[in-house]
């Protein structure tokens, strides 16, 4: 029976998940490691360290990786479980921790190994998507499976939506197998490495739209980086304008890609290279609450 779990985690997920070992086997957490994230919009630190404290339970918030290895070998921990961790973790230390690290990866793996999976999968048009509790081996997101949960990308649905489908079914395959790792009676599925699919880092950046793809791919795209991430962009002139919501455009649409070809009262339409789009809400410079195009953008106006 394993007896000391350590914690590493940030964001949202992270919080949800070391909440639910904490209430299944409180006995069991000894530590919880983070690191300082607080210049990112998406951190909740401050709730890791209310969490902490008011169940007394060690945190430790690191400023470099360098300083993990200390903690781990200190600590001497049974087993680690990993939830929104953002730093490669030397894999030396997997020898130190005779129960094995485990995590939880935002795929069906091998599918979308790597970073970003869940931008990925949307803006590659997947229709389902899921998450995988593993063990870690000395590969990228390629060892045993303790267990998979599935759940439908549906065609409107931004990263937003998922991350909300992601935190559920995180709750729920914890809640399942959290006392099978402890007792060591987990199940191990090897993946099937030829299967695997790889995906790379993005930066805000590569958020640049293409008007020249088709309408649906636009929309991929768009619905895949929208709130809370940094949003899918494009430049009306030398005024960048980031895309928040859309939605395609039933009927067949021939036109200039990027060209704004009508204006509605809540809505503005924009020829791609197949078909067209109707954008909904935009942010403009600098802006992080979605206002409605129409007030902003006009007629035969041409995205670039």
């Amino acid at each position: 029976m394993i007896k000391k779990v350590l914690f590493l985690g940030s964001k949202q997920l992270g919080l949800i998940s070391v909440k639910n070992l904490y209430f299944s086997a409180p006995n069991k957490l000894f530590g919880i490691i983070t690191f300082d994230d607080s210049k990112d919009e998406r951190s909740i630190l401050g709730n890791f360290k209310q969490f902490s404290y008011e169940k007394k339970i060690p945190i430790y918030i690191l400023k470099n990786p360098s300083e993990l290895s200390d903690l781990i070998e200190k600590g001497k921990p049974d087993m680690i479980i990993v939830v929104g961790w953002y730093w490669i973790i030397n894999k030396r230390l997997l020898e130190k921790v005779p129960d094995g690290i485990i995590g939880i990866h935002a795929s069906l793996l091998p599918k979308y190994r790597g970073f970003a999976p869940l931008v990925w999968a949307i803006i590659n048009g997947e229709k389902k998507t899921g998450i995988s509790l593993f063990y870690f081996d000395r590969g990228i997101d390629s060892g045993d499976i303790v267990a998979q949960k599935e759940f439908d990308i549906l065609e409107n649905d931004t990263i937003k939506e998922i991350l909300k489908k992601t935190e559920r079914s995180v709750a729920d395959i914890l809640k399942e197998n959290y006392s099978k790792l402890l007792s060591g009676e987990a199940p191990r599925t090897k993946q099937n490495h030829e299967n695997a699919i790889y995906c790379s880092q993005r930066k805000p950046e590569d958020g640049r739209i293409n008007w020249n793809f088709s309408n649906k791919k636009i929309h991929d795209f768009i619905r895949a980086q929208a709130p809370p991430y940094p949003g899918a962009f494009s430049y009306i002139k030398d005024k960048k304008i980031i895309i928040a919501k859309s939605r395609l455009f039933q009927s067949p649409y021939f036109g200039i890609p990027g060209f704004v070809s009508q204006v509605k009262s809540e809505s503005v339409i924009v020829c791609c290279g197949t078909n067209a789009i109707e954008i909904l809400e935009i942010m403009i410079g600098g802006g992080s609450i979605p206002v409605i195009p129409s007030n902003l953008i006009k007629y035969g106006q041409k995205f670039v």
